[in-house]
């Protein structure tokens, strides 16, 4: 009986942290991501470019593997672009709807697509970050006017 307790409070307060990211979305708040989706978004991506890898060595295959190459990779493509850009929605950072189109793009060029989706969350996790810093710009020239007044030998 305990046991089965225990899973309805887990269950109770998944429900819960789900109810609120939900309503938190609904408003047009951005949702936080925390490290277990940043986590997930990379591992993602790293899939999805070892994907890439696997599909440019088959294309390496004379005719057959040509074909299949240009069939899969613009599938492939539309697919990962679609699935990014509904997850920039859905935690409403929609503005930076270009990343999802700019990977997609850039992984339509042969040798580019090994790395492409990586760095693309990887400039999101830099932007993201970046949001929350106040004042970033004055922090940087404050920074630089530090730098610039020590003595160098």
């Amino acid at each position: 009986m305990a046991i089965a307790e225990k899973l309805a409070k887990k269950e109770a307060a998944l429900k819960e942290k789900l109810t609120k990211k939900s309503q938190e979305a609904e408003g047009n708040e951005t949702v936080e991501i925390d490290s277990m989706e940043w986590l997930t978004l990379f591992l993602g991506a790293g899939y999805i470019d070892l994907l890439f890898i696997i599909l440019t060595i088959i294309g390496l295959i004379p005719i057959v593997g040509q074909i299949i190459y240009v069939i899969f990779d613009p599938i492939l493509n539309i697919v990962a672009t679609g699935i990014f850009w509904f997850y920039l929605q859905h935690k409403g950072l929609g503005h930076y709807w270009w990343l999802a189109f700019g990977g997609g793009l850039a992984n339509l060029i042969p040798v580019v697509n090994w790395i492409g989706w990586i760095i693309a969350v990887l400039i999101l996790y830099f932007l993201v970050k970046a949001e929350k810093i106040p004042f970033a710009g004055e922090a940087i020239e404050k920074a630089s006017k530090a730098a610039s007044k020590v003595p160098i030998k």
